[in-house]
């Protein structure tokens, strides 16, 4: 039997709301499962059924719910195997997993179940208020993750409003110097003007980028380090029995921090400000090949210990997230070649693969402000020249040329290089 004291759990007899989360069941025995159902309607929750791993898998894979209460020992698979199959899967990596088990309770059976991916591991029977307790942590742990992705969603929709808006006067501003040549001066300041609010824009984005890390890091970080304190005295509290469940929380307080840290890495590296754009640049192809398992071969020049000004390497470190992005999503290789160089006068960066390419003569991406609009735009604002060449089942090269002594106001000019 899943839990002796769920029997006096009383009968929901009301369906959850449409936006419940959903709970994935799994057991091989009917009863748990309906008493496990019951409870979790009790408390106003969504749930699935599920009487084997495969099972399990095939449910979780096609309705994606946010919890799965998984009994270790089943029938067909595993529950620790079906755990890890969901954990290493993109789709539902994202899955909060709680194991539980009446037989394998040892501390090495509950390492190799956290080790498979788990989240929490609990004994069997378990305890109504304890299992409420936590999935109500793994509720407040989601509406976090909701929270933080809302932001970033809303802060992308503000960019990308304010870029669309900014394109649209561009391109007012380019049928003005057709329909009024006598106009040109007046559109060269407007254009100018254009210039200055675009690089502004891109300001803006990278400081909201920052203060959002920063806030992560302070805020966050400082609220994991009170926990961290915490469970450290608890240890010298509890007694021996009890320090097995202190190392479950310990565990999953690791994983929250893991987990905040890599946001706040993502939204904007804290060292490209405090180490300078090379240590970056390793950080970052590190990330990337753990992330897509394409290899970067990396070659630089000139450029060890060398600091250039923040906006020149902000822009060469988006350029190279961003043209590496292009190669995992788009170019079909195992390895990308990553050069930047350095001289008295300017900073280059050259991103090829060997991949499928495409008819760089056609217009392939939309002018949204992302991918190569986007890196174009940051280059020619700082003065500088981009280009992209590619042809069909040769690959393609993204180059990027920074001058050191960055302009004032840019040039209204196309001072780029042309796509070939």
């Amino acid at each position: 039997m899943f839990l002796d004291t769920f029997m006096s759990a009383p009968q929901s007899s009301q369906a959850p709301k449409p936006d419940a989360i959903r709970v994935l069941v799994v057991d091989d025995d009917p009863c748990t499962v309906e008493l496990m159902v019951s409870l979790l309607t009790d408390e106003g929750f969504a749930t699935l059924e599920a009487h084997r791993g495969t099972e399990a898998l095939e449910i979780a894979r096609r309705e994606k719910p946010e919890l799965v209460l998984l009994d270790v020992v089943l029938p067909d698979i595993n529950g620790r195997e079906v755990c890890r199959q969901l954990k290493d899967d993109p789709d539902t990596a994202g899955v909060f997993v709680i194991l539980i088990s009446g037989h394998e309770i040892t501390r090495e059976k509950r390492i190799k179940g956290l080790e498979s991916g788990a989240d929490e591991y609990l004994s069997k029977p378990v305890q109504i208020a304890e299992l409420v307790a936590r999935i109500r942590s793994f509720i407040r742990i989601h509406e976090a993750r909701q929270a933080l992705r809302k932001a970033n969603e809303d802060l992308e929709l503000r960019v990308n409003e304010r870029t669309r808006e900014l394109r649209h006067v561009n391109e007012t501003l380019r049928d003005e110097v057709v329909e009024r040549r006598k106009a040109e001066e007046q559109l060269k300041i407007y254009a100018g003007q254009l210039r200055r609010l675009s690089r502004r824009l891109i300001e803006t984005q990278e400081l909201e980028r920052r203060r959002i890390a920063r806030e992560l890091h302070d805020e966050a970080g400082q609220a994991m380090t009170v926990l961290k304190f915490v469970f450290n005295e608890l240890e010298d509290m509890l007694p021996p029995d009890g320090l097995e469940r202190l190392d479950d929380g310990q565990h999953s307080l690791n994983r929250l921090i893991a987990l905040i840290r890599n946001l706040y890495q993502e939204i904007r590296p804290s060292i490209l400000d405090d180490l300078g754009l090379l240590p970056a640049l390793l950080w970052q192809f590190d990330r990337y090949t753990t992330d897509t398992k394409v290899k970067v071969r990396f070659e630089h020049d000139g450029i060890d210990g060398a600091r250039f000004s923040p906006d020149l390497e902000t822009a060469a470190y988006r350029v190279a997230q961003e043209s590496l992005t292009n190669v995992a999503r788009h170019a079909g290789v195992a390895e990308a070649k990553v050069r930047i160089w350095a001289d008295g006068h300017q900073l280059q960066l050259r991103i090829e693969d060997q991949g499928v390419g495409y008819d760089s003569g056609q217009k392939r991406y939309k002018s949204d402000g992302c991918g190569v609009p986007g890196m174009s735009e940051r280059v020619q604002l700082l003065g500088g020249k981009f280009a992209v060449r590619s042809q069909p089942g040769a690959g393609t090269s993204v180059t990027a040329a920074f001058p050191l002594q960055l302009p004032q106001v840019p040039n209204i000019e196309n001072n780029g290089l042309s796509q070939e």
